[in-house]
């Protein structure tokens, strides 16, 4: 696909209402991933750096990295394109769906679905994490810290501000000491 030096802003707002009509969970942030670069309205570095950024601001990861990829793109209109594109589907569906679970609630075959849609939802944060992860696939420090912090949170339940103090700072002083030894080479 060609790169669009200048989306348009309904260009914006159309990818991210896609993205976000059609994927969930950790799928949605491996699908900006994908769409924003294969357009070319960023690259992975400045991708990465949105995805840092909008786990790190209060609200949902997903609108915070939306807004980032629509204001790098185009400004401040980009980043309003983006939000609605992001917002109004999910907003449409959760609707929808929140209806017909008050009406069908009692269904078996409605509690089979949810429970694929949990599985679903836990293979898509898998890949997720599997392709933000792969180009550091080489760094023993960032595969080590990305398997400690798993554990760290999902076995052992810290808390997350100790987690992200410990392993954030390790990754921080891990990369420091990895760009000193480049420059001094």
């Amino acid at each position: 696909m060609p790169a669009e030096a200048r989306p348009s802003l309904g260009s914006i707002a159309l990818t991210f209402a896609t993205i976000a009509a059609t994927s969930f969970g950790g799928g949605q942030k491996a699908s900006i991933r994908r769409q924003v670069l294969a357009r070319g309205w960023i690259d992975s570095d400045r991708f990465l750096e949105g995805l840092e950024i909008a786990q790190v601001l209060p609200g949902p990861n997903l609108l915070n990295l939306a807004i980032y990829c629509g204001q790098k793109a185009r400004g401040v209109p980009g980043a309003v394109a983006a939000f609605a594109g992001v917002s109004i589907p999910p907003f449409a569906i959760v609707l929808a769906a929140g209806a017909l679970y008050f009406k069908f609630a009692s269904n078996p075959f409605v509690h089979g679905g949810l429970r694929g849609c949990a599985a679903g939802a836990l293979g898509l944060t898998l890949g997720n994490a599997l392709e933000l992860t792969w180009d550091e696939r080489k760094s023993w420090l960032s595969i080590a810290l990305v398997f400690a912090t798993a554990l760290a949170v999902s076995l052992l339940h810290m808390p997350l501000l100790p987690v992200l103090a410990i392993f954030g700072g390790a990754g921080i002083l891990g990369e420091w000491l990895r760009a000193r030894k480049r420059t001094e080479a």
